[in-house]
């Protein structure tokens, strides 16, 4: 470390969820009726015998008659089964619609009505996941077979089971139906239990098949065997099932994605209970999603996005690096951090301010402290001609306090969550010390969306670049929303209020970090509250290569990690990462435990500039790959397996990346004092060491690269151009001159 004084205790009042105020006993909550409506006496009713056919413009709809049963305890010795035994049925007749969407992608709609519900039909198109439309598509439809160009879709008469296969008939979806006793098997059925409904669906499993996606998963890249916390909320640390952005779209090694188009609560079992099977319910009266077939998983990825919207492209000020720190307390502290981050020659774009900005720390108003921020313009002009743009903190709720003039203003219009005898939304005592004094913002709110969004416009005429739309992820499903139900508003919420913010702000970002399937739309997206620690290192990693295979192509985190204090070695492999990720953000909890470089030691310090110039230098090609994003759904940060699916090796890997098309990324994950070496996995074809120029050609093989400190194993694929720009200390008049290009 250098001679600066340094207090590393954590500020309670930064994080307060981990103050002593907690409540003395923790309630369990159980978020969804799901598991147990498998094995309570709740009656499944399956599809049994088609009774009618009708073909639509775009497709089928089929009528099937029901087949009821119910789940029973029984027991073999020590183990507890459940078994179906029949039952009487509470539902006679069950709709099965499939429609086309394109030549490859279609949708089922499987419900106890025959007409279509739309839970989002109040909500205005940008804050939907679906907002494609579906294109005319020739087919037939002859013995229960639908036939495009593409693809051929089966359905079983007798079950109403659906395949599907392509032209060359490689099966790559089937749902499935079994008679096995033992219910360890969900399938398809429309399951009513009192007042209560939901639906199911069972799909098969091959032996050799892998599931990726279902968001941003920070436990592993591979889906299968693996429990899903399907309920976005504070994941506090990347180490956990928890997470901010869960998103309905998985995709499989078999050529199919699936995108369920529904934001009610969801249970995924994948090769969990039953080893050979995908299942996943829904807690609605309808089941509603699109098979997607793709050749490979970038066809697949490209039609996701095709139906939830493609990313736009961030500007270019964006890809450089941003400061923070939570938070910078005056613009006394913002101009020291300034002028501290030119003296030590360290490029940089922009200048985060977090929530101290306002009169009280954390008193989110949306107004500038007159006392520590005052004439924010002036202020914001002179960073800007310095090369820096300024971001800001706000949240989604409303600290309900007397001077908070929001907070009034919301309260006589009507613009906050409702509790169910009308009057304003409180979290109940046992959720205490977590911010819940706070009143949170009904975005289904048509009126409260513009009244806020002027607010934001009011901070983008101050001069504000960009706004970190904080939270959005812990929205209660049983308060009151003017436009929609709240269980279907607890994942959405967050696309609904990223939408807002991303409406009114004058360039297309945000800094989110809660989403669902089509919060790649208002991009960007960060990893949330990483502990300081290696195994975070690694999760936050693994976030990035899972939410990337999930359709959101910009991804960030929090250099040095949030929650903590790092020391040199974990500091300078997070901003290995970090500098090689498709944002980069230097960011820390409290105003004391720094995360800009000058304050750790003199090594980290240079090799953090090092690694910051090189990503500065190399923003031509970074800016192109972006731009490919934005047209593909690909991710800046890939998996292996997206570049080479041919290849089974690559399906496992997690721990090292494509960034871009061509340069192989293999983080450092351990310290030296585990490990001076990094084994990493080279797909089949010619590979450049980065750094050494050495030539492999690899068979698909593991290699060993030595690791120190400054290491970060970089590698180019053969016939790729790079081009360079001058490394500038910021991108406020563009991306500078070339100044070289090197073929590989």
């Amino acid at each position: 470390m250098n001679n600066k004084s340094v207090n590393h205790n954590t500020d309670n009042q930064a994080f307060p969820q981990f103050t002593e105020n907690a409540a003395e006993e923790t309630p369990v909550f159980q978020e969804t009726t799901l598991e147990g409506m498998k094995t309570s006496p709740a009656v499944h009713h399956r599809p049994s015998g088609l009774r009618q056919t009708e073909v639509t413009n775009n497709g089928v709809r089929l009528t099937f008659g029901t087949t009821a049963r119910k789940s029973v305890l029984s027991y073999t010795h020590e183990t507890a089964l459940h078994l179906y035994k029949p039952a009487d049925a509470l539902i006679d007749t069950v709709y099965l619609h499939i429609e086309l969407w394109t030549d490859r992608v279609f949708r089922v709609i499987f419900s106890g009505k025959k007409e279509i519900d739309d839970p989002y039909s109040n909500l205005p198109k940008e804050a939907r996941m679906l907002v494609a439309t579906p294109e005319k598509v020739r087919f037939t439809f002859e013995n229960n077979t639908i036939k495009t160009d593409q693809i051929d879709i089966h359905i079983d008469s007798e079950s109403g089971r659906i395949t599907a296969v392509t032209k060359s008939g490689k099966e790559f979806f089937s749902q499935l139906r079994t008679s096995f006793k033992a219910a360890d098997i969900y399938d398809l059925a429309l399951t009513k239990e009192g007042n209560d409904t939901a639906c199911f669906e069972a799909l098969t499993l091959d032996a050799d098949e892998v599931i990726y996606g279902l968001g941003e998963r920070f436990d592993s890249v591979v889906r299968n065997g693996r429990q899903t916390d399907f309920h976005n909320k504070d994941a506090v640390g990347t180490t956990s099932r928890r997470t901010y952005v869960n998103i309905p779209f998985y995709m499989s090694t078999k050529g199919y994605g699936l995108f369920l188009n529904s934001s009610a609560p969801t249970d995924w079992q994948i090769a969990t209970t039953d080893l050979g099977a995908l299942q996943f319910s829904v807690f609605d009266g309808q089941l509603d999603y699109f098979v997607i077939g793709g050749e490979t998983p970038k066809e697949i990825l490209r039609g996701y996005c095709g139906l939830t919207g493609f990313a736009k492209l961030p500007p270019l000020w964006s890809f450089g690096l941003w400061m923070s720190r939570n938070s910078y307390t005056s613009w006394a502290v913002v101009d020291q951090i300034a002028k501290e981050v030119r003296e030590h020659d360290i490029p940089c774009d922009v200048l985060h301010l977090d929530t101290a900005w306002f009169t009280e720390d954390w008193n989110c108003d949306l107004k500038f402290s007159k006392e520590r921020f005052p004439d924010p313009e002036k202020h914001i002009a002179q960073l800007k001609e310095q090369g820096f743009r300024v971001s800001l903190w706000q949240y989604n709720f409303i600290p309900p306090r007397e001077n908070n003039e929001n907070y009034h203003e919301a309260l006589e219009h009507g613009y906050l969550a409702k509790d169910q005898n009308g009057g304003v939304y409180r979290y109940p005592k046992e959720h205490q010390g977590s911010w819940t004094d706070d009143v949170i913002i009904d975005f289904s709110n048509p009126d409260a969306r513009r009244w806020y969004a002027e607010k934001i416009k009011g901070l983008m005429e101050t001069g504000a670049a960009a706004i970190k739309t904080d939270f959005g992820e812990g929205i209660p499903e049983e308060a009151i929303y003017s436009n929609i139900e709240g269980k279907y508003f607890h994942n959405l919420y967050s696309l609904v209020y990223n939408s807002t913010v991303f409406g009114a702000s004058k360039e297309p970002i945000v800094w989110a970090r809660s989403g669902t399937a089509g919060s790649q739309r208002f991009p960007v997206h960060w990893g949330g509250d990483s502990q300081c620690s290696f195994d975070a290192l690694a999760g936050t990693l693994r976030g990035a290569l899972s939410i990337g295979m999930s359709g959101i192509p910009f991804f960030s985190h929090d250099i040095g990690g949030f929650i903590g204090v790092p020391d040199d070695e974990l500091y300078i492999r997070w901003a290995q990462l970090g500098l090689f990720s498709s944002h980069s953000r230097c960011h820390g909890v409290g105003d004391h435990t720094h995360r800009e470089p000058w304050y750790f030691s003199k090594e980290a310090l240079e090799i953090f500039r090092f690694y910051d110039k090189l990503r500065y230098s190399l923003m031509p090609y970074i800016y192109e790959q972006a731009k490919i994003c934005t047209r593909t759904g690909l991710p800046m940060m890939r998996a292996l397996y997206l570049e080479f699916p041919q290849d089974r090796n690559v399906r496992f890997i997690d721990d090292e990346y494509l960034f871009g098309e061509s340069l192989l990324i293999a983080p450092v994950l351990k310290p030296l004092s585990k490990s001076k070496v990094r084994d990493l996995y080279l797909p089949a074809g010619v590979w450049y060491d980065y750094f050494t120029g050495e030539r492999i050609e690899s068979v698909g093989q593991w290699v060993q690269k030595p690791v120190e400190l400054k290491t970060l194993p970089i590698f180019v694929r053969e016939g790729t151009t790079l081009k360079y720009c001058s490394a500038d200390r910021s991108f406020s008049e563009g991306m500078g001159e070339i100044i070289r290009t090197e073929t590989w």
